[in-house]
């Protein structure tokens, strides 16, 4: 079996996948017959076409890396955070372009202290990593300039919309109150990723064997379609090449000519 470099896909990316399975080619495949919330298969499935069982193998372990991470519902709050996040951006973004160069210069200071990058950056981080960045962001905003610029710009409700959604995320990962950093991964929330990698791995070189032996029209390129957002999942997280250190060069031992 072709190993394709799921061991490098995150939690996070691995449950954003959840919306791959509901578009294209995925989109018209029902497992409404099979899907069972014990996760134990009919003996229906045996008659079930492979893309199906296919779909339900992917829709299954990433039911259970959603309850290991914390949440059965953490894409969705994750996506109400990054939804305020992209709020922040583009509001700050208007203001930027205000006539009133005070308003103006209230904006551009807080684009570049509030947000990575000066605009949509820390959504694409992890969510442990988002937790962070949300509560610093509450930090910032108490710093006398940054609460002076958030008044003039009445921003107290978003900045309050911030603070709910990032700790809404924080619970729904786990997070303690008062901590910085969640614990490290529990062996359920290891597991659950490494069964992800095998289903997507197994799935992928399943469907990969079907477009390499299926000759070219619709069928063919329907494995094609169904293979595409395995391929952009990997597209998004390459693997990691580690970089060797060099060794050092040894010394050039001095000749000293005899006398």
């Amino acid at each position: 079996m072709t190993a394709f470099g799921y061991s490098y896909v995150s939690g996070k990316a691995f449950v954003a996948f959840s919306h791959d399975l509901q578009e294209g080619a995925w989109k018209s495949i029902s497992i409404a017959k099979l899907d069972t919330p014990y996760q134990v298969l009919s003996p229906a499935a045996l008659d079930a076409p492979l893309p199906v069982l296919w779909k339900l193998r992917i829709a299954w372990v990433l039911a259970t890396l959603r309850q290991a991470l914390g949440s059965a519902n953490i894409d969705d709050l994750d996506q109400a955070w990054d939804s305020v996040q992209r709020k922040a951006h583009y509001r700050l973004a208007e203001h930027a372009e205000s006539t009133d160069i005070e308003i103006k210069k209230a904006a551009e200071r807080l684009r570049s202290q509030m947000l990575l990058g000066g605009g949509t950056g820390q959504t694409v981080l992890e969510y442990d990593q988002e937790v962070d960045f949300g509560r610093q962001q509450i930090e910032l905003a108490k710093e006398p300039q940054a609460a002076a610029d958030i008044k003039k710009l009445k921003l107290g409700d978003l900045m309050a919309e911030i603070a709910a959604t990032t700790e809404s995320l924080a619970a729904g990962t786990g997070r303690k109150a008062g901590t910085t950093r969640a614990g490290a991964p529990s062996a359920q929330q290891r597991d659950a990723l490494t069964a992800c990698s095998a289903a997507f791995n197994g799935v992928h070189d399943d469907i990969a064997w079907f477009v390499e032996h299926t000759e070219a029209g619709p069928e063919r390129d329907r494995f094609i379609a169904l293979q595409a957002p395995f391929e952009a999942l990997l597209a998004r997280n390459p693997a990691r090449v580690a970089v060797a250190k060099a060794a050092p060069a040894e010394a050039t031992p001095t000749v000293i000519p005899p006398q």
